[in-house]
């Protein structure tokens, strides 16, 4: 970039200075309520005009370049659904943790925002919650189904050295440990 011209007041200010003036309009602040900010704060009495040309010159590029990042980060989150459909992988699940914790303590931020991005947390939380519950059940099965064969393991030897085919064994086995729970 040039050097901004000398009588060019917000441009010249140090970067830290309009790095603060520029979130404030990138926040959503409207030009009429900047202007009194930036000369209680920074001592600089200026005009709209000279706000529209920093608006131009700063808040733009600014701008643009969060949108990629937003674009960019969008399309890595798209591709890890269509990768994994109905999970996400944890990386992405502390990022969106990440951006509610920032929306939410962003007085300026659009509820509706705030709303859709704990959505997705939360249901992120209730997935990783019925994958625990599911490999919980799974457990509670694999020990119930063994303490069953052992209960019955004379049953069990009887059946296994019958003659019958292994899908007859199987149905006879599954009818004598699970009874009516049985299905078949």
């Amino acid at each position: 970039m040039s050097k901004p011209r000398p009588d060019a007041k917000l441009l010249n200010l140090p970067e830290e200075a309009q790095a603060q003036i520029a979130e404030l309009l990138l926040s959503g602040m409207p030009y009429h309520a900047v202007l009194p900010v930036i000369k209680e704060q920074f001592g600089v009495q200026t005009s709209m005009g000279a706000l529209s040309n920093f608006w131009q010159t700063v808040c733009e590029p600014a701008l643009l370049a969060r949108r990629r990042r937003a674009v960019s980060t969008a399309d890595e989150v798209a591709a890890e659904a269509a990768a994994t459909p109905g999970r996400f992988d944890a990386a992405t699940i502390d990022s969106l943790k990440q951006r509610a914790f920032e929306l939410s303590i962003q007085p300026q931020a659009n509820p509706r925002d705030v709303k859709q991005i704990f959505a997705l947390v939360l249901k992120a939380r209730d997935q990783d919650l019925q994958q625990q519950s599911l490999k919980l059940d799974v457990q509670k099965f694999q020990f119930d189904a063994a303490a069953a064969v052992l209960k019955n393991a004379d049953l069990v030897r009887q059946i296994a050295g019958s003659s019958a085919t292994e899908a007859e064994k199987t149905e006879k086995l599954g009818q004598a440990i699970f009874g009516e729970e049985w299905a078949t």
